[in-house]
């Protein structure tokens, strides 16, 4: 279940791009490029790429710490302390262009999409007895669907951006205006669909971890889904005929127990289509070479105070609500409660420390999941102290296709049995009383209300508000009591453009609500 992130850990970038996150790494000369004379020319050369094009993916100021910030402080769940501005500023929408961890988080998307483009130049043109057309093909798809992945994030996240899709061999190239979203979510599709014709239904072990073709046509059945609600397309019928497709190939299906997707034992597992590999191989913090240092550098970010060298987070109640609001089928608790929140329950734990003895305020909420409760551990750790988690973070799974399915069928039918039966599946895994009713309406509800229970805290929430069209209804001052509040400021619901890139291009306009 390792082998990828060992090769992460082992292998440097094969490619030097121009990235725009920092004037020094711009500076780049003839010296440092790959000389295609020498580079290129056998299998073994595609294999370092592709690697290389993954390694961002992983990174501190990637997944392994700034993307989990970035995505999952900004929604109404969380309510983060505002001791340190470095983790709390994306929490709210007084963020600003200067924010460095902004910039970081942006650097690491151009790292991926700039190696792809050469990847798709270079790599067709590989002659090598000993490198197979498959293998060619599977590496170009991983090339294609990590372009693809960046630019989703990059167009949700950010909006208005570049669209780069050929090698960079001078910042000139680099230094464009934004384009149209609608032009790059069409990249993104095209991109998608390309991955989803070239890559494997699965690798061998040695090689779990890479991307399959599940988690290309979920990307693409996302994109369908996200864009039709962002950009009031209607593509929902694209986005549920693509999760059909997964749900219809037997390839996964839903672990028996909701917790089991969340910790290090059970990684890359039947439930998974995509997760970022991370690791503990050793220390480089945010550097991109050799031996860089890939744990899951976002624990302390989501652990309370009094648990984590951060200033710690807390979860607003309505979360704990949720979870209380029905019990199973025998009158329990639903049991993704204690996979997912810590909260005043018997038994209730934080860390090694009893719940009673670890908050004051028994009213108190705080993350479970992903947490890393190994025995010996008594709080988050970013790793320098010698017990870093390594829990993967995982990107999308199976559960999550069920309930994308189930919303975008019932957009397209105005409520059907088979949207109901997606959404059964999620709870019956849970022991929870099936829903019946077929309503467009009352599914719509109860499948926004299953997303909470079975996927907050995975990096999805704020883009299901921002998708639905709920941001300014959900997100208030009360929920973002602990900052000081963080009314919602129209024109704000994207990030800022990096200053940096502001500064340095001269055809790039901030984005609105920003000026």
């Amino acid at each position: 279940m390792k082998k990828l992130k060992r090769i992460l850990t082992a292998l440097s970038a094969a490619i030097i791009v121009f990235v725009a996150c920092d004037d020094n790494l711009l500076e780049v000369t003839d010296e440092n490029r790959l000389n295609p004379d020498v580079f290129w020319q056998t299998g073994e050369h595609a294999r370092l790429a592709i690697i290389g094009a993954y390694s961002p993916l992983a990174n501190q100021f990637g997944w392994g710490r700034m993307m989990p910030i970035h995505t999952m402080y900004r929604s109404d769940a969380t309510n983060p302390i505002p001791a340190q501005g470095i983790i709390t500023d994306p929490a709210n929408f007084s963020i600003e262009p200067t924010f460095g961890r902004l910039q970081e988080a942006w650097g690491e998307f151009w790292k991926t999409i700039l190696r792809a483009n050469t990847i798709l130049v270079e790599v067709p043109g590989i002659e090598d007895p000993s490198f197979s057309e498959e293998e060619k093909n599977a590496i170009l798809g991983e090339a294609y669907f990590l372009r693809g992945f960046q630019y989703f994030y990059l167009v949700t996240m950010f909006r208005n951006v570049p669209l780069i899709t050929e090698p960079a061999e001078s910042l000139a190239e680099v230094q464009r205006a934004p384009a149209d979203p609608e032009e790059v979510w069409q990249q993104v599709i095209s991109d998608l669909r390309m991955a989803q014709s070239l890559l494997p239904e699965s690798w061998g072990t040695d090689n779990i971890g890479r991307a399959t073709w599940g988690a290309a046509t979920g990307m693409l059945g996302k994109t369908h889904l996200y864009r039709s609600g962002i950009d009031n397309v209607n593509e929902y019928a694209e986005a549920a005929a693509e999760f059909r497709r997964i749900i219809d190939s037997g390839i996964y299906s839903l672990m028996p127990n909701h917790e089991d997707n969340f910790g290090d034992d059970q990684e890359n597992n039947m439930e998974s289509l995509f997760e970022i590999q991370l690791d503990d191989a050793t220390i480089g913090w945010g550097a991109d070479g050799l031996n860089d240092l890939r744990t899951a550098a976002w624990e302390p970010d989501l652990a309370p105070p009094g648990f984590t060298s951060q200033s710690g987070m807390l979860i607003n109640t309505w979360v704990r609500e949720a979870f209380l609001t029905e019990t199973t089928t025998d009158g329990q608790t639903d049991p993704r409660a204690f996979s997912t929140i810590v909260y005043d329950y018997p038994g209730a734990m934080m860390y090694e420390t009893p719940f009673a003895e670890a908050f004051a305020d028994l009213n108190t909420v705080t993350v479970r999941k992903y947490l890393d409760f190994r025995p010996g551990k008594t709080q988050s750790d970013f790793g320098f102290a010698g017990f870093p988690s390594v829990i993967n973070w995982r990107i999308m799974r199976y559960a999550d296709i069920l309930l994308l399915y189930a919303e975008a069928e019932n957009e397209v039918s105005g409520g059907s049995q088979m949207a109901l039966d997606a959404l059964n599946q999620v709870r019956t895994r849970a022991n929870m009383p099936a829903r019946t009713s077929t309503d467009q309406a009352t599914l719509r509800q109860q499948v926004r209300d299953e997303r909470v229970l079975e996927l907050i805290f995975e990096g999805d929430r704020y883009h299901d508000l921002l998708r639905w069209g709920l941001i300014p209804e959900a997100i208030t001052d009360d929920l973002k009591s602990n900052m000081g509040g963080s009314q919602y400021v129209p024109g704000r619901e994207y990030l800022p453009i990096p200053q940096i890139e502001i500064d340095t291009n001269p055809f790039y306009e901030q984005n609105p609500g920003y000026n």
